[in-house]
């Protein structure tokens, strides 16, 4: 531990990681030299655009983890131990070199004895201990680390726990297993959208076998058209089924980049399920109606659904919230896709929440990652094509349908009132003033003329009753002073009261005449 401890030490020193993490390259170069737990955070830290800022989350996209093959004998003695057989019992032809090595699992491409092309991910040795490892360092070293970068601050405790579920989760191929099981449960009826089947028989905690499928990346344009696609189609379909699984399924890819997308027979097919977001039936709801109030142009009900989506920081001023979502969604969500920059909006939505002391779940922040990223893939098939362009039409008739197909008179009465107060002008103004005032956010500007008059004549007012109070605080006074026998007296009568007299009578007949000359007796 001791010198996993000093080599973390020295290329945190060698990047400039000592007061912090360093400008976006460094940061990355730091963790590539460090392995395969610090290339997982930095997988991790990519997907979490509400602790880091767009230039580094780009950055660690860049991450690199092709490592040198394993010995293939000591990759065969793990399978043979996983399967508990002889690797010729099971496989014929089978490839000595991977396919593909990362520093987590390697990829073989063989054939099952029954004929079926396949391929085995199979995990390097020993790399799960030493993950665990360096996490367990990581935690001892987490009260004395204090990563920055600007205007951002990452709660380093927070990412490393997050990384020890990760890699539990991870390295746990059986949960990679369910993953594509029920991603094509999910789409069995969708056309488009295909997967690889798994073969349960052979699937361990260690090694996962599944079909080879051969195809087109999704980003080789060139020879995506040579082979007679119709790259807009394609575009539309790849938008149609994410948004399928993240407001149907509530179980959507969180990992989308065009590695795991090839494109088969006219069908896109989903690879590598290691990394999928959830969200559960109640955020799913919530997201739901978030993305119906879009569709409507609806911004209470947009602030309403933010508010339940989001856990509640601290106090929140809905009218600057109300007002934020409003601005926003008037600068983006009408635009082409080619004309904004969705990395940039979406950091501005997580701003807004941030600036609102609201905070987003994890699945929240996975599911913007992965638009983000399948926005870079659609944006390379075509230019025009708006993930909106899909997403509310989607919404409007499929979502819609859906509500009416089990919903009561009283309920489409309303909803045919929230659908009337989007299309029409006027009554929104009114309709929105409803609106305001059941939410308590309606406010009373009052103007009142001549104001300023009407102030001085209150303070005229207001002078005269202090002087009455003076006036009959000297009469009081005086004739208790009158009573007390000690004091200079003339004629046995007390010069203090004989002046609070006379001052009483001098300011009292002010007063009167003061009156008298306003006419306001």
């Amino acid at each position: 531990m001791k010198k996993r401890l000093k080599e973390i030490i020295a290329v945190s020193v060698k990047y400039g990681l000592k007061n912090g993490i360093g400008d976006p390259k460094s940061f990355r170069l730091a963790l590539e030299d460090l392995g395969p737990t610090f290339i997982k955070l930095g997988q991790i830290l990519s997907t979490r655009p509400d602790i880091i800022s767009t230039p580094y989350i780009l950055e660690l996209e860049n991450l690199q983890d092709n490592v040198t093959p394993e010995d293939f004998n000591v990759m065969k003695k793990i399978i043979e131990e996983e399967l508990e057989v002889e690797l010729e019992e099971i496989f014929l032809d089978f490839k000595k070199e991977p396919i593909a090595s990362a520093s987590l699992a390697e990829v073989y491409f063989t054939k099952l004895i029954t004929g079926e092309q396949v391929v085995i991910k199979v995990q390097r040795p020993f790399v799960k201990e030493r993950m665990i490892a360096d996490i367990n360092i990581l935690k001892r070293l987490a009260p004395f680390i204090k990563f920055t970068t600007p205007g951002d601050f990452i709660d380093v405790e927070e990412a490393i726990d997050e990384l020890h579920m990760a890699v539990e989760r991870e390295l746990d191929f059986l949960n990679e297993m369910e993953n594509i099981i029920l991603f094509n449960e999910n789409n069995r009826n969708v056309k488009s959208v295909t997967s690889p089947k798994v073969y349960k028989d052979y699937c361990t905690e260690k090694i996962i076998v599944m079909d080879y499928i051969k195809g087109t990346k999704i980003d080789q344009i060139e020879k995506l058209k040579l082979e007679g696609y119709d790259l807009k189609d394609m575009a539309k379909k790849l938008i149609y089924s994410y948004i399928k699984q993240i407001l149907e399924d509530g179980f959507f890819h969180a990992d989308p980049h065009p590695g795991n997308l090839i494109i088969q027979n006219n069908k896109i097919s989903f690879l590598d399920f290691g990394l999928m977001g959830t969200l559960e039936p109640n955020l799913k709801d919530n997201f739901n109606a978030f993305m119906e109030a879009i569709a409507l142009k609806d911004y209470n009900k947009m602030t309403k659904t933010i508010l339940k989506i989001g856990i509640k920081k601290g106090p929140i001023d809905i009218d600057a919230l109300h007002s934020d979502i409003e601005i926003m969604y008037d600068e983006y969500v009408e635009q082409s896709i080619y004309n904004f920059d969705l990395p940039e909006m979406i950091e501005e939505v997580f701003q807004i929440c941030k600036n609102n002391n609201i905070h987003m779940p994890k699945d929240v922040t996975l599911l913007f990652k992965g638009l983000m990223t399948i926005q870079g893939v659609v944006i390379k098939l075509d230019k025009e094509i708006s993930i909106m362009d899909v997403a509310l039409p989607y919404v409007q008739n499929h979502l819609i349908e859906q509500k009416f197909s089990d919903i009561s008179l009283i309920e489409g009465i309303k909803y045919i009132h929230t659908i009337v107060k989007a299309n029409l002008d006027i009554p929104t103004k009114l309709l929105d003033l409803i609106d305001q005032t059941i939410d308590g956010r309606f406010k009373l500007n009052l103007q009142v003329k001549n104001m300023e008059k009407s102030i001085n004549e209150l303070n005229k007012m207001v002078n005269r009753l202090i002087f009455a109070i003076i006036v009959a605080a000297l009469v009081v006074s005086s004739s208790l002073a009158m009573n007390v026998d000690t004091g200079i007296k003339i004629y046995g009568i007390s010069i203090i009261g004989l002046v609070g007299y006379l001052g009483a009578a001098i300011a009292g007949f002010w007063l009167l005449i003061s009156i008298l000359k306003s006419g306001k007796l």
